[in-house]
């Protein structure tokens, strides 16, 4: 919104100059000093959202991340945030309405997406779910939640191949990032699958990279020798 209105502007701005330059110019320049003390107000009651949700105010976060949306109709991120903290109090309906209002303003918001098929998940809305979260997968094939979100949704539907599949994609992927509470949570699901082979992989992948650590940690420690009299 904030650069199609500047390029709008600047093209009124070049056809009045033609003839009309001084006529035209002072009221698109209030105009978009207008826009731009809005947005910039947005940004400030979205930190103050941040810092009640920080606090567990949520009520609190509510008010100021809706303020933020009065004030910019298009902030995708107040938005996401608002649906955050709408899950986090377990209103569901809100939390999704709230995410796909981001999505409506920006359709490749791929964790809003996939925390829309959380909801989805949470409301036992499955096929919902499954849609949304395939499409996160088909932009951004190595995001992790997505993977252990599907896993999820295939485990409970009764389809266990499907779901070992995705748990363990997951717990490969948060390895890589280091992430070791996810990758453990990855794992502890997969072992419900009973995917004896891929539960091996994932334990071998997580062992190595804890071993790895431990090597990087040990030889970046000074060992000093004693002093001799």
């Amino acid at each position: 919104m904030r650069t199609l209105l500047s390029s709008f502007a600047a093209i009124l701005i070049l056809v009045a100059s033609i003839a009309y330059t001084d006529t035209f110019k002072l009221p698109l320049d209030l105009k978009q000093k207008e826009i731009t003390n809005k947005e910039a107000e947005a940004d400030e009651w979205l930190i103050k959202g941040n810092t009640a949700y920080n606090a567990k105010d949520y009520d609190e976060a509510i008010k100021c991340y809706k303020q933020a949306t009065a004030l910019d109709p298009s902030f995708a991120s107040a938005y996401y945030n608002l649906g955050i903290v709408y899950a986090a109090k377990g209103m569901l309906d809100e939390a999704i309405s709230a995410y796909k209002k981001v999505l409506t303003i920006k359709p490749d918001y791929y964790t809003a997406r996939n925390n829309l098929g959380s909801a989805y998940i949470k409301k036992g809305m499955l096929d919902e779910a499954i849609s949304e979260l395939e499409r996160v997968l088909a932009s951004n094939p190595d995001f992790p939640h997505a993977h252990f979100n599907l896993g999820e949704c295939y485990f409970t539907k009764g389809n266990k191949t499907l779901a070992a599949d995705h748990y363990y994609k997951a717990g490969i992927l948060f390895v890589g990032r280091g992430d070791k509470e996810w990758a453990q949570k990855s794992y502890d699901s997969l072992k419900k699958t009973n995917a004896e082979k891929l539960e091996k992989s994932l334990l071998e992948k997580m062992n190595a990279e804890e071993k790895q650590e431990k090597g990087i940690l040990e030889q970046s420690i000074e060992i000093k020798p004693k002093n001799v009299d």
